[in-house]
């Protein structure tokens, strides 16, 4: 108790307070809490969503420069620092913690909604079926693709510079409060930074836990054909849910992400492969070969389409919302990057951590809205319609698809399983982030403020389940990528100001040959 009322308990009780707040104004108030902060959105929406497309790709432009520049054979640590994970642990932990269960619940029905509700979809004249589902994927790339990673990939560099070679606190406010050390506003925008963060983290995981909860309810559903839908049913899965993942949060990060993000890609992998031999190959093939060049030849053009003279209702809501939903993770996934990084240069992370992602989820999305897909132009069109009448419910999507192939017998547990690892790996990975966070910033999370959040989190998305005020928490989320996307390039040129001031002094040289 004395060390949480020390000086360094700012961030903690700050965060604890904004936790608070939020919490008891989404049980309290959560149909006014949710039209109240959706509205926020709308008006940022209203003036500033061509900004929102296009600022992934300047994040990812700023990534290349880094890494194929002057700065790219930094190494985030001492010389002799070797990496902690191996590349494949590294790479699966990376994936598995930035993307969580997104992949399962809207690896089927993203590109279906945007076939469905986009201006370039099916609706709009003159577009055939073909061209319609060409744009739902591209428009899924540029979502889940590139743009995704660069924001993730960023907001890592720039703590994990800080943190690993200048031997600073693990916070998101460190690459402004050091960068801008020079500045008087520094050290307060940094705390406000740190506080945000911690508190935003803490909701914006409980909803993705409340929301793994019903996935793991509908599996159970789907292969017993008997209703896990009671509170109770919800309560026995969290507190199993609650066991891994802060089990797997006090463990070294070798044996406790280190093993879910192998288990994890390894299970990822193998359903697809079996979907994909039981599916049109030559079709999935042709989609592959498609979708690469939506993901790297059509992210720029996407960016810089805002549909200034059409309904910008699906524009706001897909494309807009989601790309500041995954800026309001950079807070702990830029943590929890830079933590499991030591040891590796900024050319490494880079290409790595985007190239791999991007590349996998070409194949996954191919794979299974590929299936769904060929329901829709060649089957029932169940799964198309399914989508259609229930929009809030889209991501049962992906359990209609391996019905509908042999062996869900099989699959229906494989896919339980990994919506399992899918939720404790990301969950653990914030557990992790918010301690450290909240502990002034060591490089190892204190195992008692671990704990610590991991229950406060667990009981937020425990009232989340009961009241039904998961859109709420959602909505903090999105509001709090908002400022972030300031926060992002404000860090970025803290961090290019202490690199180009760390080069002029000698402390940044140029790689022997051998090391380039």
């Amino acid at each position: 108790m004395k060390r949480l009322l020390g000086k360094n308990a700012t961030v903690f009780w700050g965060s604890i307070i904004f936790t608070g707040i939020f919490s008891i104004w989404a049980v309290a108030r959560p149909i006014g809490m949710t039209s109240t902060l959706w509205h926020w959105l709308g008006l940022y929406n209203q003036t500033f969503s061509w900004f929102t497309m296009p600022m992934p790709i300047i994040l990812l432009f700023i990534c290349l420069y880094l890494a194929f520049g002057k700065f790219g054979h930094v190494k985030l640590g001492r010389p002799e620092d070797k990496p902690e994970l191996s590349t494949f642990a590294w790479i699966g932990t990376l994936f598995t913690a930035g993307i969580g269960i997104g992949i399962v619940n809207f690896g089927v029905a993203e590109p279906l909604v945007h076939y469905l509700q986009s201006p370039q979809g099916i609706a709009a004249a003159g577009t055939s079926p073909a061209q319609a589902a060409e744009n739902g994927f591209k428009y899924s790339m540029f979502i889940w693709g590139l743009p995704a990673w660069a924001i993730y990939t960023m907001a890592g560099l720039v703590i994990g510079y800080f943190a690993y070679y200048k031997g600073a606190k693990f916070l998101p406010g460190t690459p402004i409060e050091n960068g801008f050390s020079d500045k008087k506003w520094g050290h307060s925008v940094a705390m406000i930074t740190s506080i945000t963060a911690a508190g935003a983290a803490s909701l914006t995981i409980a909803a993705h836990i409340a929301i793994g909860i019903f996935q793991m309810q509908n599996a159970f559903t789907a292969i017993t054909g008997q209703k896990f839908e009671q509170l109770s049913d919800s309560l026995i899965l969290l507190v199993i849910m609650f066991v891994i993942y802060t089990g797997a949060a006090v463990l070294p990060i070798q044996k406790g992400m280190g093993r879910l993000g192998e288990i994890n890609t390894i299970v990822a992998i193998g359903l697809m492969i079996f979907v994909f031999l039981l599916s049109d190959a030559p079709m999935i093939m042709r989609l592959v070969t498609e979708n690469i060049r939506h993901a790297f030849l059509d992210v720029v053009p996407v960016a810089f389409t805002t549909f200034p003279f059409q309904d910008q209702t699906w524009f706001d809501s897909w494309p807009n919302t989601i790309t500041i939903w995954w800026v309001s993770w950079t807070p702990f996934l830029g943590i929890f990057i830079a933590r499991i990084s030591k040891g590796r240069t900024i050319r490494q992370i880079v290409t790595m951590s985007i190239l791999v992602p991007t590349f996998f989820l070409i194949i996954w999305f191919s794979v299974f809205a590929g299936n769904g897909f060929w329901d829709a132009f060649f089957g029932d069109g169940k799964i198309l319609k399914f989508i259609a009448e229930n929009p809030e419910n889209v991501y049962l999507s992906f359990i209609m698809v391996l019905q509908q192939l042999p062996g869900f017998s099989i699959t229906g547990i494989v896919f339980l399983l990994l919506v399992v690892i899918f939720l404790a790996t990301a969950t653990t990975s914030s557990m992790i982030s918010i301690s450290i966070m909240t502990s002034n910033g060591p490089e190892n999370a204190p195992r008692n403020r671990t704990i610590l959040w991991s229950i406060i989190t667990t009981m937020i998305a425990f009232a989340n389940i009961v009241t039904g005020t998961l859109d709420g928490i959602k909505a903090v989320g999105v509001i709090i990528g908002i400022p972030f996307m300031f926060f992002i390039f404000l860090s970025i040129s803290g961090m290019y100001r202490q690199m180009q001031a760390d080069y002029k002094a000698g402390l940044i040289t140029r790689p022997r040959r051998q090391d380039q």
